[in-house]
């Protein structure tokens, strides 16, 4: 549109062009040529002087220089900052070297993050239950602190849910289980972050069969709790147990108070009235 802008900066000589010289211009079709041509023609509002003209070459000739200027120092500066830290990142599908740069410049050091959690925390990516003021709440993104990091990090799981098979599938997945698709952007960034904490910890370029084991173990090892404490639901009842000094007043004062009846499970209950009326009634 800007090199359009520079060859003709006024209707009035968009229309008097020919298809094939406008088609010249980069990602201008034939069609579109015709389009624009036809739509110069029929013109009524746009401005013929020479001032605007000149207004409109000038203002479009600066912004191809700011965007050819913003080209050549991103890749200056790629080329000045290749310290490890960024190598390891691009090893990363979905990573660049400017997401690579950006996120070493927020991180800084690793060092400074004892976990991954607090490495989403400083991100504002983790999630916390919010409410409205209907009532209606759940749990949602934080979005706490800068917002410069997540934008960086927004952009990184764009690209890496088209060109990385393992953020697709979370991103799929998540899909599938009726996520709104922001949600499970979402899902995607928290989950990169994780995958990029553990290379910046380890020293270690990306390698997706470490995640999948990962997660193989956390699901191994929460089956393995909870079978553990459906075994402790249902174990004896053991008055040698230990119990904290307030719950072992309270067995104290009930014992003083009335006699008790101690049952397997540990449940101490009252013995009735109509019980203790009967055992004395015949001793009389």
């Amino acid at each position: 549109m800007l090199k359009l802008l520079v060859k003709y900066p006024s209707a009035a000589k968009l229309k008097k062009a020919h298809v094939k010289t406008v088609a010249k211009v980069p990602y201008v079709s034939s069609n579109l040529a015709q389009q624009l041509i036809a739509n110069a023609k029929h013109s009524v509002a746009s401005a013929t002087d020479r001032v605007t003209e000149q207004l409109i070459e000038a203002t479009a000739r600066q912004l191809l220089h700011l965007k050819k200027t913003i080209t050549e120092q991103t890749k200056l500066m790629a080329h000045q900052c290749k310290v490890p830290e960024i190598e390891l990142l691009k090893t990363f599908p979905g990573i660049s070297d400017l997401s690579a740069i950006g996120l070493v410049i927020e991180i800084q050091t690793i060092k400074r993050f004892a976990t991954s959690k607090k490495l989403a925390s400083f991100f504002g990516v983790h999630p916390v239950f919010k409410i409205s003021g209907d009532g209606v709440g759940g749990f949602k993104m934080s979005k706490q602190g800068r917002k410069e990091p997540r934008h960086i990090l927004y952009m990184v799981a764009l690209s890496a849910i088209r060109c990385n098979p393992l953020i697709r599938e979370i991103y799929e997945k998540h899909q599938q289980q009726g996520r709104h698709n922001m949600s499970a952007m979402g899902v995607c960034m928290h989950k990169i972050l994780r995958i990029l904490y553990g290379m910046l910890k380890h020293n270690k370029p990306f390698n997706p069969h470490i995640d999948l084991t990962n997660r193989l173990r956390s699901v191994r090892m929460k089956r393995d709790t909870s079978e553990d404490n459906t075994k402790r639901r249902y174990q004896d009842y053991d008055q040698k147990a230990p119990v904290s000094r307030r719950q072992r007043k309270k067995r104290l004062e009930r014992e003083r108070s009335h006699s008790v009846v101690n049952t397997k499970s540990g449940i101490t209950a009252p013995v009735p009235l109509a019980d203790i009326i009967a055992d004395i009634l015949p001793q009389m």
